[in-house]
């Protein structure tokens, strides 16, 4: 043999040596990835609710305590009212449904996308006045929100539940016009709302108590008049889509339980008047 065909073969059968390495890793690689994948596919789905966005303050802590207490694991998809509707109407894809207004749960009802015999009212949705971190200028009332020069925030009137519940308010109190000329950002989200307060790009907006509560650190809230605030409830109920109605049924009783109305209250979904027939939209 000479040394030329020597060297030939030695580089063959390194060549060789490599490749098997080489092929080894690749099907270790593949055993690992077939085996991640069998263990991923045999984990349950988690449970999965459509929300209104601005409810994420509360359902986050009240998903965690019934996982705690169930093992069940929930997975959140939080959007404005409206886009929540046609998402679910769509995508058909939802165990359950949480609107941010009874309205909107109407809406779901008409359109035959929710349970009507598994519904419940978790909770109650009150506005407030949002102003800046030490209130610099002074808010009290709705009357000092008309004030010229003064930059205001209000959710979409058609999308957001906010939206609407300002809208009728203001409208009852007569002074929805002179409110609007002052108006400089409209939300697409209770969340999103808070933002150009905290950062004083706005003076004040009208936003759900909860949802400012969350931003406390940035802004404070200022409560509106017992005579001319109004309040709306917001409903839990199984959509026609749930996959395992049996986890959905034990998220919609737990909504249910005195451990879950006390997070509803600690987060602010309670009232702090007596409610009226009048001040009551839905």
């Amino acid at each position: 043999m000479t040394k030329d065909s020597g060297r030939q073969t030695k580089k063959r059968v390194a060549v060789g040596r490599r490749s098997f390495v080489l092929l080894s890793l690749l099907l270790i690689f593949c055993m690992l990835s077939c085996t991640k994948e069998k263990h991923v596919e045999n984990k349950a789905d988690p449970l999965f609710v459509l929300s209104g966005a601005g409810l994420k303050c509360v359902l986050d802590p009240v998903g965690e305590e019934f996982t705690k207490e169930t093992g069940i694991e929930v997975e959140y998809c939080y959007l404005c009212s409206a886009m929540l509707l046609t998402n679910l109407e769509l995508t058909r894809q939802g165990d359950i449904f949480v609107a941010g207004a009874k309205y909107y749960f109407n809406m779901a009802r008409d359109k035959g996308l929710v349970d009507e015999e598994h519904m419940v009212i978790a909770g109650y949705q009150v506005p407030c006045i949002m102003v800046q971190e030490g209130n610099p200028l002074n808010i009290q009332s709705l009357d000092d929100l008309l004030k010229p020069g003064m930059r205001l925030g209000v959710g979409d009137f058609e999308a957001m539940a906010v939206g609407r519940l300002a809208r009728e308010m203001l409208k009852t109190a007569g002074i929805f016009d002179q409110f609007m000329k002052n108006v400089v950002v409209v939300g697409g989200s209770a969340p999103k709302l808070c933002l150009p307060v905290c950062m004083n790009s706005i003076d004040a907006a009208i936003n759900l108590t909860a949802t400012a509560k969350t931003f406390d650190h940035c802004s404070d809230i200022v409560l509106i008049d017992k005579e001319r605030v109004m309040y709306s409830t917001f409903p839990v109920a199984l959509t026609i889509y749930a996959k395992n109605k049996e986890e959905a049924m034990k998220y919609y009783n737990f909504m249910q339980c005195p451990k879950a109305r006390k997070i509803l209250e600690k987060y602010g979904y309670g009232i702090y008047f007596d409610p009226k027939a009048e001040q009551y939209l839905e």
